[in-house]
């Protein structure tokens, strides 16, 4: 993770033993700024960057996320067996567990930064990462999967699809209603919405709302009434009768479950009770395949996981190279891909690596990512507050996810 360091510098013109790493061509002089102010020299953080490595480390939160270190290995592996970046190898020093705490992910973002020194962070991937101030202040580089409001409106954080969660809730994305349109035909169907008591379940329901809305489908219901974790359930029933009343007495046909952990017990209740309709999840993952309330639930994803698709067939390659047993997920593929965006910008930023040339790279009005089929396009700056907007379907059945659309694509929309 890239960021200012005064106590690194400090320990660099003090001892001797830190001296091998603080030479002209890694001293840290300051908070990045992305390039000349105009009032003195250039600034030049070159802190975790040798002649021969780049030093990088991560937050995850391990429950949901922390089969991203296998994604970031297999991609680092393929590019480090290449002859790395202009000649330097890419070296993660650690990817920690933030147990989805915000003061431990702030806590080990400082550690990382002040005391590993590393260049960047990557990957962060946590529903409450608590170093989103910390990385801002001190102009760190931080790549990963862009569901946390850390990645909105800011100069250093890129995530694969964008700005996900705009803490604003003014900006989003017909995603979901394309997708819906595509699987369908056409829009003129209810849609129930139900997620967590929290905020992030009720800006969640906002956005979804106003995807399906902006392409022609009637809400009928948007409610974050399930208790949030670490609270259980319980009974199901109320949730259940609630949603197949929403369509003015009458069952919707469409479900969508914004949930965590409650999610396949409102499914396997709404199978009980002989609903009909589609039900929608956001969780591929293939640890609930034969679970009761999984099977025939449909899975809407933000980017393609179709193994057939030839860029998901060379990752799942690449994986297999450093884990032969690791299945796909979303949290594996998330970490490929963020390693893979930030690779390319190692490469346009070019031999001569400072943070402040590699976020100008980034923000300077000509970098895109994308992955043709897999994921959407991004553009920098224009990302920095709003998400890729694209997704895609797949129907749970028995033991496998079979793709029902593959990557689509809509538009971004104002919202409210």
């Amino acid at each position: 993770m890239p960021t200012r360091s005064l106590r690194a510098l400090a320990a660099c013109a003090a001892l001797v033993v830190a001296l091998a790493s603080c030479s002209d061509s890694v001293k840290d002089d300051g908070p990045a700024t992305g390039g000349d102010d105009g009032g003195g020299p250039e600034q030049r953080t070159t802190r975790g960057v040798t002649d021969d490595a780049i030093r990088v480390g991560g937050v995850v939160y391990d429950l949901y996320f922390g089969d991203a270190r296998v994604g970031v290995e297999a991609r680092l592996k393929e590019v480090n067996d290449a002859g790395g970046v202009h000649g330097r190898q890419i070296e993660v020093v650690a990817i920690e567990n933030d147990d989805n705490d915000a003061n431990t992910g702030r806590e080990i973002t400082q550690r990382l930064v002040e005391q590993e020194e590393v260049f960047a962070l990557l990957p962060v991937m946590s529903g409450l990462f608590g170093g989103g101030d910390y990385i801002v202040d001190n102009g760190i580089p931080t790549f990963g999967w862009g569901v946390n409001p850390a990645f909105c409106e800011n100069e250093v954080a890129f995530g694969i699809t964008g700005c996900v969660t705009n803490p604003s809730l003014e900006i989003g994305s017909n995603a979901l209603g394309t997708v819906l349109e595509a699987h369908f035909g056409d829009t003129d169907r209810t849609v129930a919405f139900i997620g967590e008591d929290n905020d992030s379940g009720r800006g969640g329901l906002t956005l979804l709302s106003a995807s399906v809305e902006d392409k022609g489908f009637e809400v009928v219901t948007a409610d974050a009434s399930l208790p949030a974790p670490p609270d259980p359930l319980g009974d199901p029933s109320p949730f259940v009768s609630q949603l197949l009343s929403s369509a003015d007495g009458e069952a919707p046909d469409v479900i969508y479950l914004q949930a965590t952990l409650s999610g396949t017990t409102i499914a396997a209740a709404l199978q009980a009770s002989g609903y009909e309709g589609m039900i929608i999840t956001p969780s591929y993952s293939p640890l609930l395949l034969g679970q009761p309330g999984y099977d025939g639930v449909y899975v809407n994803t933000q980017i393609d996981m179709d193994p057939t698709v030839p860029a998901n067939a060379a990752m799942l390659e690449a994986v297999a190279a450093v884990n032969p047993d690791q299945a796909l997920n979303l949290a594996v593929a998330a970490g490929y891909w963020a390693t893979d965006m930030f690779v390319k910008a190692l490469e346009e930023t070019g031999e001569d690596l400072t943070v402040e040339s590699f976020l100008a790279t980034l923000n300077g009005g000509d970098f895109t990512y994308g992955v043709e089929g897999v994921v959407g396009d991004s553009s920098w700056p224009d990302n920095r507050d709003r998400s890729v907007p694209c997704a895609a379907l797949y129907r749970v059945d028995g033991d496998e996810f079979v793709t029902e659309i593959n990557l689509v694509c809509g538009e971004n929309i104002e919202v409210g």
